[in-house]
């Protein structure tokens, strides 16, 4: 809208309206018309500064007739009697009323100028009264003065308003934009983006009903307003709800959060303490309506987002503490590609209670506590040049090539296996590496142990991995933590280093004890299976074992008579098996110093020659044997 002279309204006269329309021919109103050539007739008296007493034609009016405005006025205003009332009446100049008018000079002794000024003054508020409604009501187009925004339309139709607008607003939105503050944080809506243009028709259409709706006194002042230059209808823009959707979707996405909770991080020798921010939340129904109101009528001053804010919570050294402080880590491998390095973490230590008072309340952003740090023995650099660069033990053991679901077995156990990563610290579950036994996975029935017995099971074989792999662990010095032995002794290991298995029952675990990450190769070829273990030596540490025999379990030849064979044969229908108890010892001879340590107890049952004889000519009855429960291991 543009600007106002200098001076309030009450300084624009009605004189400086009237000066402005004089130039036009016609306004379109009769009302005002009349109002003008009453103005040029007044303009020949000179009735300031006169010492003669001024002059009037009592027998002429200073006014059309009063007709000129019955037409423009709106029928039950009352307007028409009081302009008759006030105005004088064209043919009543008689003689009657010269007489009155003598005998009130005879009475006064002298002429009142003033008070004929008086009543012209009244007679001309009255004439401009009618004029003006007259104006407001008969005007058709859009009044004088008006305009939709900066765009001035007044005089003009809605078609000629709705053209001008199109004309005058299309760079309007160009670069606009509209910012809107949520808490602390401005966010922009681009005007080009989220709107389709100028609503000229709607704009014209408001700026047409600011003087054409309402009451009386609405109307009547809307249309004075306008012609003082105060008449300003806002110009409408055609809001994309779709696109601006999207934008406050994005904006509400950053902007509404929930608490952060205080964090930590070591920069350096300090721990940094965040007390953490803010959760804000905001009505998002009513920003969207908002937003479109400011936008449709071109408010593009900033918009500050009434929002409702959450605390997070206080800060916990003692919890802070428990997370950060750490002893240092070396550097280890990323296991899934066996090749990245993962940087080391040095070790981090503070004094919890200098810590809580330097905190004190929380109300700062952050604080910084003291710590000492540690270094890592083992850096990414380091670990680069050595990783597995020595083998740490290897092992074989042999076994029948040609029965072939065992050897299925062993190989199918060998390839889950194989190509096993633990860093330090890290422990080797047998059970978890190679999985449940099924056939569904590739496994094949093969002999196994149950409760002594010697039994087909899908699976079977599979402890010869796990005892081979028992083997390696023992020389390289890793620190076991889960061993059985078989329920019997095996033949593909030595008494004390084997390692019997069953899924849902004993498995075998290790760890990882050395500063370095350890990888297991595993594999079968022709009649063995092997095991290395590779990883960084950082000694001449020596290995051996040596197993003691505390107790030889010797079997029993059991004789049962069987009456399907003849008298007199003999049949072995179970082998003899020795039981021991053994002890195994581990010697680590180390930059030349021994230490020797249990490494394990094993028991060993003895299982009694079972040998079926015929029945000879007199008999006993042969007694039964029950039979525990089956448990089963895979010899």
């Amino acid at each position: 809208m543009e600007k106002r002279q200098e001076g309030s309204s009450a300084d624009r006269s009605l004189e400086d309206i009237l000066q402005e329309m004089n130039g036009k021919e016609s306004t379109g109103n009769h009302a005002l018309d009349a109002l003008l050539r009453a103005r040029d007739e007044e303009s020949a008296h000179d009735l300031a500064g006169s010492s003669a007493e001024p002059s009037f034609r009592e027998e002429e009016p200073m006014f059309e007739p009063m007709s000129a405005f019955e037409n423009l006025v709106p029928a039950g205003h009352g307007v028409s009697a009081a302009l008759a009332d006030a105005m004088p009446e064209k043919k009543r100049s008689t003689s009657r009323s010269r007489k009155k008018k003598s005998e009130k000079k005879q009475k006064s002794g002298k002429n009142t100028p003033w008070k004929k000024i008086a009543a012209i003054a009244g007679a001309i508020i009255v004439v401009l009264a009618g004029g003006t409604l007259g104006y407001t009501y008969g005007y058709s187009g859009i009044h004088f003065g008006m305009q939709a925004g900066a765009v001035k339309v007044g005089g003009m139709s809605l078609t000629e308003a709705q053209k001008e607008i199109d004309q005058a607003s299309s760079q309007l939105l160009d670069g606009k934009a509209i910012t809107l503050t949520i808490y602390d944080k401005d966010y922009t809506i681009d005007i080009a983006s989220v709107t389709t243009g100028m609503d000229s028709k709607q704009s014209a259409q408001e700026a047409y009903d600011y003087t054409h709706e309402g009451g009386l006194f609405t109307r009547v002042g809307h249309t004075l307003s306008a012609l003082v230059g105060q008449g300003e209808a806002p110009l409408s823009v055609s809001v994309d709800d779709e696109a601006l959707t999207a934008r406050l979707d994005e904006i509400a996405s950053e902007a509404l959060t929930e608490p952060v909770n205080p964090s930590w991080t070591v920069e350096g020798d300090k721990l940094i303490i965040d007390t953490g921010k803010l959760g804000v939340s905001f009505d998002r129904d009513v920003v969207s309506k908002a937003i479109t109101e400011k936008i449709r009528t071109m408010d593009f001053e900033p918009y500050e987002v009434k929002v409702t804010t959450s605390d997070p919570a206080p800060v916990d050294v003692d919890q802070i503490a428990a997370e950060a402080q750490t002893q240092p880590k070396n550097a280890t491998v990323d296991k899934s590609d066996g090749k990245t390095i993962v940087p080391s973490v040095d070790g981090v230590s503070f004094d919890v209670e200098e810590a809580k008072s330097i905190v004190g309340d929380g109300s700062a952003q952050t604080y910084e506590i003291p710590i000492t740090r540690t270094p890592a023995e083992v850096s990414a650099d380091q670990l680069a040049d050595v990783l597995f660069r020595d083998t740490l033990a290897s092992t074989s053991t042999n076994l029948n090539e040609g029965n072939k679901p065992r050897t299925n077995n062993v190989r199918l156990a060998c390839q889950y296996i194989n190509g096993t990563i633990l860093n330090p610290g890290e422990e080797f579950s047998y059970n978890n590496v190679v999985g449940e036994r099924t056939a569904e996975r590739g496994f094949r029935s093969a002999g196994a142990y149950a409760n002594g017995q010697l039994i087909d099971e899908v699976g079977g074989g599979v402890c010869q991995p796990s005892s081979t792999l028992y083997m390696a662990v023992l020389r390289a010095d890793l620190e076991v933590t889960e061993r059985h032995n078989h329920s019997l002794t095996v033949s593909y290991t030595p008494l004390g280093e084997d390692a019997t298995v069953s899924w849902g029952g004993p498995d075998f675990r290790f760890k990882n004890n050395t500063k370095y990450p350890i990888k297991i190769v595993a594999s079968q070829s022709g009649g063995a299976m092997y095991i290395d273990i590779v990883g960084t030596k950082t000694s001449d540490k020596k290995v051996t074992l040596k197993t003691e025999i505390l107790e030889t379990l010797d079997y029993e030849v059991v004789e049962k008579i069987d009456a399907s064979l003849a008298p007199g044969t003999r049949e072995t229908q179970q082998t003899g098996a020795t039981g021991y108890k053994t002890v195994t010892y581990k010697t680590v001879t180390e930059n030349g110093t021994s230490t020797t340590t249990k490494a394990n107890n094993s028991y060993y049952k003895k299982r009694d020659k079972i040998v079926l004889v015929g029945p000879a000519a007199t008999t006993e009855p042969a007694t039964s044997d029950t039979t525990a429960p089956a448990t089963t291991e895979t010899p």
